[in-house]
C-alpha cells in the first residue's frame, strides 16, 4: 500500500511539472499592446496635443501667483527683503522671526507654510518655458494646420516662454537660454546674459502681437490675447530702454482695445463678510475688486483674467488671511495692555459685538507680511 502510495504521488508531481512547463514556456503575456503611446511624436503632432500644452501653459500663469500654501503666498514672496515691506511674523523659528542674523542665500526658499516661494518660482519657470518649447518645436510637424492657425499658436507659445523668462531673469538675474526642447540628459547649461534675454523677448512679442487675435475674436476669456502680448511686450520695452516705443505701444492698447479706467459701480453688488459691521456703500474701486466683477462683460479695465473658479484647476488663494494684521488674538495687546475689539467671539458668546466683527468681515490675518519702515 506504501508503494502505492508513492508511485501515485511521484506521477502526480510528475504531471504537475509538466503542467507547470506547458503553462510557463510562453512569454506573449509580456508583450505590449497599448492603445497608443504617449510621447511628443504621436501627442504634439495633432492640434489636440498642442491645445493641451497650451493649456499647461495658461494655468502656469496662474501657479506664478498662488500655490495653494495659506500663510506665505508666491505673491508676498515677491515683497520680501525689499523696500515694500518683510516677513511679519515673529513667531515661525527659523530664519523667519531673525532675518538680519539668520538669513543665508538659500533660507526658506522650498516653499509652504511660513518659507517663501523663491524655489518655485524657479521651477515653475522652467515648466513654463518647457511647455512653451514643445508647442514651438511642434506646431510646424502638425499636418493640415492653417498657417494663420499656427502662427497664432506659435504667438501664444512665444508669450507664454517670455512670461516665464520675464520673471525668471527679474527674479535670479542670468540664467540659461533655452529655445528648444531638451531630448537628451544635458548638464552643462550656461546662463544668459538678461539683456541678451530681454532682446529675444521683444523680438518674439513683436510676432505675436501681429498673429495673437484680440480678445473681441476670440469668444472665450482666460487665455492669450493680442491685448496682452501687447502689455508684456510694453515691459519688456520698458527694461530694454525702449521707452517711445513702450508709450506709443501702450497708447495704442488702451485706444484701439476698448480699455479704459472704470469710473463707475458696475457688475454684480457684493456685500461685505458681515455688513453689520462693514456696510459698504457701493463704489467702482469696490466693485473692482469682487472676483465675480473682474470678468464681467462691462469691465473696461481686463487685459486677460486668470480664471480660479472652479473645482477642477482651483488653487487656494487666502490671501486676506496671509496679508491682513494679526487681529482676532486676546493674547496680542498693546503698550495700554489692551486687546483687540475684535477677538474672534462665538456669536452666542455675551462678549459678541456684532458691530465688530471684524474677522468674518474681512478675514482673520495672521500678519505674515508687513509694510517696511521706508515704504510707510
Amino acid at each position: 500500500m506504501k508503494t502505492s502510495n508513492m508511485i501515485f504521488t511521484k506521477a502526480c508531481m510528475v504531471l504537475a511539472a509538466t503542467a507547470l512547463v506547458n503553462v510557463s514556456c510562453t512569454d506573449d503575456f509580456l508583450k505590449q499592446d497599448p492603445l497608443s503611446f504617449y510621447n511628443p511624436e504621436n501627442t504634439y503632432t495633432t492640434e489636440s496635443g498642442l491645445q493641451s500644452a497650451l493649456a499647461m501653459c495658461d494655468y502656469g500663469l496662474k501657479e506664478m501667483l498662488m500655490d495653494g500654501n495659506g500663510n506665505v503666498m508666491p505673491m508676498a514672496s515677491l515683497y520680501f527683503m525689499t523696500d515694500i515691506g518683510l516677513y511679519g511674523k515673529t513667531d515661525a523659528g527659523d530664519m523667519q522671526d531673525d532675518f538680519a542674523n539668520k538669513i543665508t542665500p538659500t533660507s526658506g526658499m522650498k516653499g509652504g507654510g511660513d518659507e517663501n516661494a523663491m524655489s518655485r518660482f524657479w521651477d515653475r519657470t522652467w515648466n513654463s518655458v518647457t511647455f512653451a518649447n514643445t508647442i514651438i518645436s511642434n506646431v510646424g510637424k502638425v499636418e493640415g494646420l492653417d498657417p494663420t492657425l499656427r502662427d497664432e499658436y506659435l504667438g501664444r507659445a512665444y508669450f507664454h516662454r517670455a512670461y516665464a523668462y520675464y520673471h525668471g531673469v527679474l527674479l535670479f538675474g542670468d540664467i540659461p537660454l533655452i529655445t528648444k526642447l531638451i531630448e537628451v540628459p544635458k548638464q552643462n547649461y550656461k546662463s544668459t546674459s538678461k539683456e541678451a534675454i530681454f532682446q529675444m523677448l521683444v523680438h518674439d512679442l513683436e510676432f505675436a502681437v501681429k498673429h495673437v487675435s484680440p480678445q473681441k475674436e476670440i469668444g472665450y476669456i482666460g487665455t492669450v490675447n493680442q491685448e496682452a502680448c501687447k502689455q508684456l511686450l510694453i515691459k519688456c520695452y520698458l527694461v530694454v530702454g525702449e521707452y517711445q516705443k513702450a508709450e506709443q505701444l501702450a497708447t495704442d492698447l488702451i485706444n484701439n482695445h476698448g480699455l479704459a479706467l472704470m469710473n463707475a459701480p458696475f457688475g454684480t453688488n457684493v456685500s461685505s463678510g458681515n455688513p453689520e459691521t462693514w456696510p459698504v456703500e457701493r463704489n467702482v474701486i469696490w466693485d473692482l475688486h469682487r472676483g465675480v466683477n473682474i470678468t464681467d462683460a462691462s469691465n473696461t479695465e481686463m487685459i486677460m483674467p486668470i480664471l480660479n473658479y472652479y473645482a477642477e484647476g482651483f488653487i487656494s488663494y487666502p490671501q486676506m488671511r496671509a496679508m491682513c494684521v494679526h487681529w482676532s488674538n486676546g493674547i496680542i495687546r498693546d503698550p495700554h495692555n489692551l486687546g483687540s475689539p475684535t477677538y474672534n467671539y462665538a456669536r452666542t458668546a455675551g462678549e459678541y459685538d456684532a458691530k465688530l466683527d471684524w474677522v468674518r468681515a474681512m478675514g482673520r490675518g495672521i500678519g505674515c507680511f508687513r509694510t517696511s519702515y521706508h515704504y510707510n
